[in-house]
């Protein structure tokens, strides 16, 4: 007796739940082809991947630690500059190395289950993977060298995972315009730097006067900042934050995002 057919519903559930397997297998695939093309080969490896944001972020902790006078709230020197830098490490790895996400990758979309959303999304997971670990275990040797654990590592997660989906919306739209002009590739760099003043990850909401800080809201990595320091330091110090305004924010770059790369793959040239 043969089975019966499954209802509609069913079959494009069933549909539906085959095509996402798929590309997350693709996904994970693309994930290991981008650690070994960027650290396999390299004298220390995978090890690599988290210790270049590990040395720069304790670098620039160390330095701030030995020469910088006394801060708000009684913060240590070394954790705050350590917990501003690490993020900020993670939106600017992600945003400079757009332009090139398409163009190392392109031979990969003669395959017709890879996308360039698959390529941009595996490279920007084995990001914030990298600076994550780093992050870890920056908290750890905080709370065994100093005594001082995170008040809510939730938060701090949270905001890593915001400060991702910011950076991956953003390289979308980045990557997608590398298509079309060199014009990314030469600027990103020069634009990284020269906006992290107005970033928020080397000063607090509440150390501007009250005009800077209505003005300084309206920038969302502003917000992911804060919303990692409340995470770290806790009711040390006052932080300022509206998730629902990032989330706003991350919406609206990751659909602009999808839409250009949609776009953009039309007039690819393989």
């Amino acid at each position: 007796m043969s089975g019966a057919a499954l209802p509609a519903p069913a079959r494009r559930g069933t549909r539906m739940g085959d095509a996402l397997a798929c590309q997350l297998r693709v996904i994970g695939a693309l994930l290991l082809r981008e650690l070994n093309t960027r650290f396999g080969r390299d004298n220390l490896g995978y090890l690599w991947l988290f210790v270049e944001p590990a040395l720069l972020g304790g670098a620039l902790g160390t330095l701030h630690y030995f020469i910088a006078h006394a801060m708000p709230g009684g913060l240590n020197p070394f954790e705050f500059w350590v917990v501003a830098y690490i993020p900020f490490y993670l939106l600017r790895g992600v945003i400079n190395r757009a332009p090139f996400g398409i163009p190392s990758n392109q031979s990969l979309l003669y395959h017709r289950n890879v996308t360039i959303l698959d390529i941009l999304l595996a490279r920007n997971l084995l990001e914030g993977a990298a600076v994550l670990g780093a992050l870890v275990v920056f908290l750890v040797f905080f709370g065994i060298a100093f005594g001082h654990w995170p008040t809510d590592p939730f938060k701090m997660l949270f905001g890593m995972v915001l400060m991702l989906l910011l950076a991956h919306g953003l390289s979308l739209m980045i990557s997608a315009g590398a298509v079309y002009t060199e014009l990314f590739e030469r600027l990103v760099h020069l634009v990284t730097y020269l906006s992290m003043p107005l970033l928020g990850a080397f000063w607090m909401v509440f150390w501007l006067p009250y005009e800077a800080q209505r003005l300084a809201l309206w920038i969302p990595s502003v917000h992911i900042f804060e919303l990692i320091r409340d995470g770290h330091f806790g009711g040390a110090v006052p932080t300022t934050y509206d998730i629902g305004y990032v989330c706003a924010w991350i919406a609206g770059t990751n659909l602009l995002g999808m839409a250009a790369i949609r776009r953009a793959r039309r007039d690819l040239v393989l």
